[in-house]
């Protein structure tokens, strides 16, 4: 989900966007259920097509002594691991894209939830805003709950902001097919309840599945 600009229409997983030097800036969001075959299989699929993606938002990351595996111009963010938790999240950003634009990761004591802030003096995406940023969440589940809170996931904010990741929910809005239970909807609404109180706008095509089961 996502607020201000709205994007040009792509196909599924990937969203594009514009910045400095009017480039298309394409962006994927992929679980690779802990699996290192997942994480070469994606990443090889990359190399073969003609433009690789210029951010990629991966949840359930394998790790090597707790840390993401590494790929060729790609630098990798993660939250560093603690005895509290391990990184569960990891946002790799071509080399393509850092060398026009500023970076900075963004932690908050967890494993399952990173941000990475986008500047440029120039202005970003054909807009004067000159910060953005994008969240890479995976909520886990729980008994009657997940482990990112709504108020954690859409945060009040003045700038654009791009919200992705797996938050094992399922709600009606980007899935009007599936036959919801009660439990679906107690878990999932508050979610897009806070979403909508915050402004944001959902980029899913409804119905269209970014991972399909």
């Amino acid at each position: 989900m996502s607020t201000s600009p709205t994007p040009t229409q792509c196909p599924s997983p990937s969203q594009s966007f514009h910045y400095p030097g009017c480039l298309n800036l394409s962006i994927v969001q992929h679980n690779c259920l802990g699996s290192s075959n997942v994480f070469q299989n994606l990443f090889s699929f990359f190399t073969s097509i003609e433009s690789s993606p210029h951010i990629v938002a991966l949840q359930d990351i394998p790790l090597w002594r707790n840390c993401p595996p590494v790929f060729r111009n790609h630098k990798c963010f993660f939250p560093p691991a603690t005895e509290m938790y391990k990184p569960r999240v990891a946002t790799y950003v071509h080399e393509r894209l850092l060398s026009v634009i500023s970076i900075l990761p963004l932690f908050f004591e967890r494993g399952d939830l990173m941000a990475v802030n986008f500047h440029s003096p120039e202005g970003l995406f054909v807009t004067s805003h000159n910060l953005f940023h994008l969240y890479n969440a995976y909520s886990i589940s729980r008994a009657h709950t997940r482990s990112v809170s709504p108020v954690d996931l859409f945060p009040q904010h003045d700038f654009p902001i791009l919200v992705l990741g797996d938050l094992n929910i399922h709600h009606s809005a980007w899935d009007p097919t599936r036959l919801l239970s009660n439990y679906d909807q107690f878990i999932s609404s508050p979610y897009f309840d806070r979403a909508l109180a915050q402004l944001f706008s959902l980029l899913n095509r409804p119905g269209v599945y970014t991972r399909f089961p």
